[in-house]
């Protein structure tokens, strides 16, 4: 079973007066274990890591937080990342088939989607807010309001990547869902972390 993150890993997220953890996804804090992982998982040091949202079932990072900027602040557009080799390739090969215009019809006709895309949002704004931390301020104010995907909020859907990110590190985001199901995710017996 996938795991969400565990609150009070990384202080910032429950700071006072933010959101309440039920309705803010959990972040924790990372590890250098986890950090070597997420690198190999995207090929790249991570920018503006702020923690891992969701794990894998074999324990591993599959969705990492990041700051609404990195250390040079550049604005981070992206809260929620999708580091799992496995679910990146499925959404990949879902996109290349033309998953995002699909589900964007879905969308536009389903207002239960349209609903639960708009609570994804406001909770990814949450996010993002809880994770600014005292630094530069560029252009503060529209960076932290961008929702999933770095997207506006009912924006069309430009990449689905980000909400499937958001469907594993909130729970009860049918969109997010809809599109991992779509993806096709199976159950697998050996974890993409070492691969």
């Amino acid at each position: 079973a996938w795991r969400l993150g565990r609150a009070g890993g990384h202080a910032s997220v429950l700071a006072a007066g933010v959101a309440a953890p039920a309705t803010l996804p959990s972040v924790t804090g990372i590890s250098n274990s986890d950090r070597e992982i997420v690198a190999r998982q995207l090929g790249r040091e991570p920018r503006a890591l702020a923690g891992v949202a969701a794990r894998c079932p074999f324990g591993q990072p599959a969705v990492i937080s990041q700051r609404p900027y990195d250390a040079d602040g550049t604005p981070f557009p992206t809260t929620l990342w999708l580091t799992c080799r496995a679910e990146v390739d499925a959404v990949s090969r879902l996109e290349s088939a033309g998953g995002v215009a699909v589900l964007q019809g879905e969308l536009e006709r389903r207002p239960a989607l349209r609903r639960s895309r708009a609570a994804a949002d406001r909770r990814v704004q949450a996010l993002r807010r809880s994770l600014l931390e005292a630094g530069p301020s560029l252009d503060g104010a529209r960076s932290l309001e961008l929702g999933l995907a770095g997207e506006r909020p009912g924006a069309p859907i430009k990449c689905l990547h980000a909400h499937v990110a958001v469907a594993l590190a909130c729970p009860r985001y049918a969109f997010g869902e809809l599109a991992r199901a779509r993806a096709g995710i199976g159950e697998r017996r050996e974890c993409c972390a070492w691969t």
